[in-house]
């Protein structure tokens, strides 16, 4: 089960607009691909030549050693099974009609369907969460049901090479993800090769094992994750510049882009905030008070932390010291040279170990000059302290004048209001 594509300088061109600009890449058979770049690099183009329903106007497709060219329509049917990025409902048929349409290449003229047939048909809708739906007219029925349904259609026709443009575009998170899961299970148990023309890279990388990379009409770079999905490439297919990093909880590669992080933008101009540690805790911190024009630094953290990753992306000033270590002199200098500099502090909702607990000797002795220090969270402290002793630490603070904030939310309004910061923004 299963075919190779082998895609030989495609070329296809819009009036005197070139499209796909000598594309080539080779799929092997029961490859899991997904197609990446943005809009106007080809991906649906290059699915509708592969698909028969556009005629390039250069080079060759080879399915599994065999032109494409030379294959009739039913052949090609019975190869290939394409799920659209829309479809239209000109016809009241029901949604039982629609799928058993898949089963059309392998029936004779006028024969009827089989109980084979009727079989296939409905364990597609069982796979897609439509059976409900069969009796249903598809014009009735939601984009997101509709979408659902032309899965359907497409597994009822058995294919060898399975393509999808834009799958997930009309779809919500939960059916996003089941029919991806569908997709790679129909490779995973049936070794169907699948091309899929994705837009939201995070969301394909959970689902699929190869990737290429579009960019005006040609192939940018096509492999594993690693290899295609890097900031380079990202602002060339693109053009705005993204970080890339492993998931904490699942490992997965991901991609960050500044929100309107561009060569045109402003740099942040307020006062400058100190955002204490890292980790995964301290990120909505940073990007909120980013949103809001203030000028951050960060610290201290080890090199692999994702609070390292965004300062270094934004090019933030940060304190980084050795993972699992304490600090030396030398770094507390420095941080407590940093959290003078700064018009205020804050302390993310992370969690305390003995590790960590000692960088707040220099936010107290700041917070006793009279520094702004904001506390988020406090009343969760104690649910993230694997010391015993942060709880009377924080306490102290707040007794020494920190402020505590219920939510993070909150933030922005407090820091306007207080120590003077609202007067120069």
């Amino acid at each position: 089960m299963g075919l190779s594509i082998d895609v030989h300088g495609l070329k296809l061109t819009y009036d005197t607009f070139p499209v796909l600009d000598g594309a080539e890449f080779k799929i092997e058979k029961g490859d899991l691909v997904a197609l990446l770049g943005a809009n106007g690099a080809g991906k649906s183009t290059l699915l509708r030549c592969i698909s028969r329903i556009l005629q390039p106007t250069g080079g060759k497709i080879i399915l599994d050693g065999r032109d494409l060219d030379k294959l009739n329509s039913r052949e090609t049917a019975r190869l290939m099974a394409v799920v659209p990025q829309e479809t239209t409902a000109d016809f009241d048929f029901t949604v039982e009609d629609i799928v058993m349409m898949g089963r059309f290449p392998y029936l004779r003229r006028f024969q009827k369907e089989s109980r084979e047939d009727y079989h296939i048909v409905k364990r597609a809708m069982e796979m897609t969460g439509v059976l409900h739906l069969a009796e249903r007219s598809i014009a009735t029925l939601s984009g997101g049901e509709k979408q659902r349904v032309i899965m359907a259609r497409a597994i009822s026709q058995q294919p060898e090479v399975l393509l999808l443009d834009e799958p997930t575009a009309n779809l919500d998170i939960g059916y996003q993800s089941m029919l991806l899961e569908l997709a790679a299970r129909l490779n995973r148990e049936q070794g169907v090769t699948v091309i899929a023309a994705i837009h939201d890279i995070n969301l394909a990388v959970h689902h699929f094992s190869r990737f290429i990379m579009l960019s005006d009409g040609r192939v940018l770079a096509a492999g594993r994750p690693e290899e295609v999905i890097t900031p380079e490439n990202i602002h060339k297919s693109y053009g705005v510049p993204a970080s890339t990093y492993r998931h904490p909880l699942h490992g997965v590669l991901q991609i960050s882009v500044a929100r309107g992080r561009d060569s045109e933008r402003e740099p942040n101009r307020g006062p400058l905030v100190h955002v204490i540690g890292g980790g995964e805790e301290a990120l909505p911190v940073l990007e909120l008070l980013d949103q809001q024009g203030y000028r951050l630094s960060i610290g201290p953290v080890s090199a692999q932390d994702s609070g390292c990753r965004f300062a270094h992306f934004h090019n933030l000033p940060v304190i980084i010291v050795p993972p699992f270590t304490s600090l030396d002199e030398q770094h507390r200098e420095k941080h407590l040279e940093m959290l003078r500099s700064s018009d205020a502090v804050v302390v993310p909702p992370i969690a305390f170990g003995e590790g960590n607990l000692p960088i707040f000797d220099e936010v107290e002795t700041v917070l006793r000059e009279g520094k702004p220090t904001y506390i988020i969270d406090f009343e969760g402290v104690n649910d993230r302290d694997y010391s015993g002793k942060a709880g009377e630490l924080m306490q102290r603070l707040v007794d020494e004048g920190a402020i505590a904030l219920e939510i993070l939310e909150e933030l922005p309004s407090l820091l306007f209001k207080n120590g003077g910061l609202g007067d120069e923004r």
